[in-house]
């Protein structure tokens, strides 16, 4: 699996690529809106190193998955470090092992535009969630009608195969889902990230 082999290279400088891009914000301000509650279980999708656990409530069940076991380690370490308890485990987010309605809040956090097929990722992310529940998505998506640039479609000829997709666009992630966007607001870079969360109504 590529994404496998491409993130085990990229793991041991994950944390200082990421933190260089100075996401911080955005990352609490997206988590912010899920409006967690005490003992709420949430998932994380495509978790990484784990950079997200800062931002999530201690009094929550997380549950983080991704298909790099070398991130995954990571993120252990950071838990571990923290006296924090999470389930780490590796899967696809393509196809969660987890019965329908499992978990109250799903973190997708630039996994989005790396992930294949990922209207896949978002179907099973709807499908775990819990009606009523919301996910949190940031990640880098063209505006909708927008199109690339020239120079935009040669950075992601190299971008795409060894990092992340740059011309993907939201929309059509979630066209063929009930998710409802509660919020979607321009969170780094100019608006080229988003920070968005999205809402699975109740029945």
């Amino acid at each position: 699996m590529w994404n496998r082999l491409r993130y085990t290279a990229w793991a041991p400088a994950y944390d200082a690529i990421v933190r260089a891009a100075r996401f911080d914000t955005a990352r609490r301000l997206s988590i912010d809106r899920l409006r967690l509650a005490p003992d709420d279980s949430v998932l994380m999708v495509g978790a990484g190193t784990g950079l997200d656990l800062d931002y999530l409530p201690s009094n929550v069940h997380v549950t983080a998955i991704d298909v790099t076991p070398a991130m995954l380690k990571q993120l252990e370490r950071r838990a571990a470090g923290t006296g924090r308890s999470v389930t780490a485990r590796v899967m696809d987010a393509r196809q969660l092992a987890f019965p329908d309605s499992s978990f109250d809040a799903v973190v997708m956090h630039l996994i989005l535009a790396v992930m294949p097929e990922p209207a896949r990722g978002v179907t099973e992310a709807v499908r775990v969630l819990k009606p009523g529940g919301r996910i949190a998505v940031f990640d880098k998506f063209l505006r909708e009608g927008e199109r690339p640039s020239l120079r935009r479609r040669l950075l992601n000829a190299l971008s795409k195969p060894l990092f992340s997709d740059l011309n993907r666009r939201l929309g059509p992630l979630i066209a063929a889902t009930p998710l409802v966007i509660e919020h979607d607001a321009p969170a780094a870079f100019g608006g080229t990230y988003r920070a968005v969360t999205l809402v699975k109504p109740a029945e």
